[in-house]
């Protein structure tokens, strides 16, 4: 029999343990499906829209005629939908080719009494039917509010950390919460009096800090040691509250998506380091990754720097001296020194180049 609460897109099971999440009997670091949506973005989730509106049209037409062509078609809206939540994190581990969901809608052509239970209020199968409908219904804007509100968790207020410590994570989720609960309630308290809440930084309705979830601990064997070990198994209601447990968990464990201060993609940074480069390769660098361009750059930027610092510093020292000497007037002083700092500037934009940048300095 078919149980629409045994599928992916409803409950489906995770177990944790201190360091990883083991989905799919694969396991990966904390952390991991989080920074995946955030590397799928907004439009990732937008695609689900018309796959499930054309499902949702074509599944009411076959409950009404309960017909071979009706079912055709819902059957094909169905795989179509399924293909689209099948490159979702989470999704494309468990939703794989051969799925057994699709072969719902035959199923239920073969058990009449099954859709008409389906389709009386008040019965398990109709609750049941419901609750489905409204998961997939809320899915994209879910998912879009996780990547929303993720990213400006990240930008406000794990940007500027002074290290990456998991300590500091934590100090730093802990002052999140608190401006998000006390945006909460200050949000209670102008719909308590009749006013509209006009702040749209975040979508406070879609901020959640506690997750429907069943629990149970579970032997499992660590890969690294061999050794078994006991995981927590968490069966999620919803494939956005197991993001937000992974990014949490991730968090305590000292991994955090960031993004990489080279392709700008979103990686997971793991372990409680400062690091700013993904391993990805890099298009046309001969498989060097973002991690060692990028540091080959940084080092540049650094030479750049220091070289515009040092090259400004003599020539400022070299006018201070002709002026204290009498050689050139106080405005021209002025002027020179303002000359110089603009060249500096351009010098250090790449505007122009170490040689062009010494010789206009020399010429002051």
């Amino acid at each position: 029999m078919y149980y629409m609460n045994q599928d992916a897109v409803d409950y489906f099971r995770v177990d944790f343990t201190p360091g990883e999440s083991i989905v799919g009997g694969k396991h990966y670091p904390l952390g991991t499906f989080a920074v995946e949506m955030m590397e799928c973005g907004w439009n990732r989730a937008a695609e689900i829209r018309q796959p499930l509106k054309r499902f949702q049209e074509e599944f009411q037409v076959f409950l009404a005629a309960r017909d071979v062509s009706s079912a055709a078609t819902a059957f094909h809206a169905m795989l179509e939908l399924w293909q689209v939540l099948g490159k979702l994190p989470v999704y494309n581990k468990l939703i794989v080719e051969g799925h057994r969901l699709p072969g719902l809608i035959p199923y239920l052509r073969g058990h009449q009494d099954l859709l008409d239970e389906m389709l009386t209020p008040g019965t398990p199968r109709n609750e049941g039917y419901t609750r489905w409908k409204g998961k997939l219904e809320h899915l994209a804007d879910e998912l879009q509010s996780f990547v929303k509100n993720t990213q400006w968790m990240l930008d406000e207020f794990f940007q500027e950390l002074p290290s990456r410590r998991r300590q500091d994570y934590i100090r730093a989720y802990a002052r999140y919460r608190d401006v998000i609960e006390d945006a909460m309630q200050a949000k209670q308290d102008v719909e308590d009096e009749g006013e509209e809440w006009e702040d749209r930084t975040v979508d406070l309705d879609t901020i959640f800090f506690t997750f429907p979830v069943n629990i149970s601990l579970v032997p499992v064997l660590d890969p690294k040691t061999r050794r078994p070990t006991l995981a927590e198994q968490m069966t999620f209601e919803s494939l956005p509250g197991f993001l937000y447990m992974d990014l949490y968990k991730g968090m305590a464990a000292g991994n955090l998506p960031r993004r990489c201060a080279h392709c700008r993609r979103w990686f997971l940074a793991m372990g409680g380091y400062d690091t700013r480069y993904c391993n990805r390769v890099v298009p046309g660098t001969n498989g060097k990754t973002c991690r060692k361009v990028g540091a080959h750059e940084r080092e540049k930027e650094k030479q750049k720097t220091e070289t515009a610092a040092r090259e400004y510093n003599r020539t400022y020292n070299r006018l201070k001296a002709r002026k204290r000497r009498g050689r050139i007037t106080v405005d021209e002083w002025n002027r020179q020194v303002a000359r110089a700092q603009e060249l500096k500037d351009a010098f250090t934009a790449r505007q122009m180049t170490k040689e062009a940048y010494v010789k206009k300095l020399n010429e002051l």
